[in-house]
C-alpha cells in the first residue's frame, strides 16, 4: 500500500527511492517546496539536484534557486500523475518564484527521465 503523500514516512521513502536516479544531463539546483493545507499543516521540503543525482530533504533550504508552492489537493494530484507541474504553474494552481529556466529547461532531462518515472511509480 502506498504511503499518504506528505504523511509519516513518505519523505524518507521518496528520498530512498530517488537515490538510484542518475540523470547527468540535468542542471544543478535546489527547489524549495511548500505545500499548504496538508493533514499535518504546511509541509516544507527541498529537492537538490547535483551532478545528475537527486536528493530530497525535510525543511527549508537557506538559498534555494526556486520556490514552488501550492495546495495539498493539487500536490496530491501532481504526485499521482493527474496534474503536471507545467499545467499547475500555467493555470496559477502552483506558484513559482525564482529560476523558472532551471525547472522548465535545466531539469527537463530529469523530469523526462525513465529512471525518475520508475522511481516515482514504485512509490505511488
Amino acid at each position: 500500500m502506498a504511503l499518504e503523500p506528505l504523511g509519516g514516512g513518505w519523505l524518507e521513502a521518496v528520498a530512498a527511492e530517488l537515490e538510484a536516479v542518475d540523470e547527468p544531463g540535468s542542471a544543478d539546483g535546489v527547489a524549495q517546496v511548500v505545500v499548504s493545507g496538508s493533514p499535518a499543516g504546511a509541509a516544507r521540503f527541498h529537492v537538490v539536484v547535483a551532478d545528475g543525482r537527486v536528493g530530497v530533504v525535510a525543511g527549508r533550504h537557506p538559498e534555494p534557486d526556486m520556490v514552488l508552492s501550492g495546495s495539498y489537493p493539487d500536490f496530491v494530484r501532481a504526485w499521482e500523475g493527474g496534474l503536471s507541474v507545467e499545467a499547475a504553474y500555467m493555470s496559477g494552481r502552483m506558484k513559482l518564484e525564482g529560476d523558472q529556466v532551471l525547472l522548465f529547461d535545466g531539469w527537463r532531462p530529469l523530469l523526462r527521465s525513465s529512471q525518475l518515472r520508475a522511481a516515482l511509480a514504485a512509490l505511488r
